[in-house]
């Protein structure tokens, strides 16, 4: 995600209105649903184990933003960090009822 965040993006799909807001939030949620299934393995309760995948995907999406806040071909906007904030959010609530497996 991190190359993603800080190519340069030309014309075409950064056109369309919100498209980036949609790509952001599908990309947090997949990275928190990515993160809940690796650390569901762990001895560490589940409802504070949700909450730190939450806190880990939306503290990345805002250091990325910041990060393109330096970057002169890309922009840090407050509505990507809160899509991927609502993307993470997402992730872990599909994470969090998807059954475990039958050997937990």
């Amino acid at each position: 995600m991190l190359v993603l965040s800080v190519i340069p993006v030309r014309g075409g799909l950064a056109d369309v209105p919100y498209l980036d807001k949609v790509t952001h939030l599908c990309e947090y949620a997949l990275f928190a649903w990515i993160l809940v299934q690796a650390v569901r393995a762990s001895r560490v309760r589940e409802q504070e184990y949700l909450l730190w995948c939450w806190i880990y995907a939306t503290s990345y999406g805002l250091l990325m933003e910041l990060l393109q806040a330096f970057i002169p071909w890309r922009s840090a906007e407050i509505g990507d960090a809160l899509a991927n904030a609502i993307g993470a959010a997402l992730g872990v609530w599909v994470g969090a009822r998807l059954p475990r497996p039958i050997n937990e």
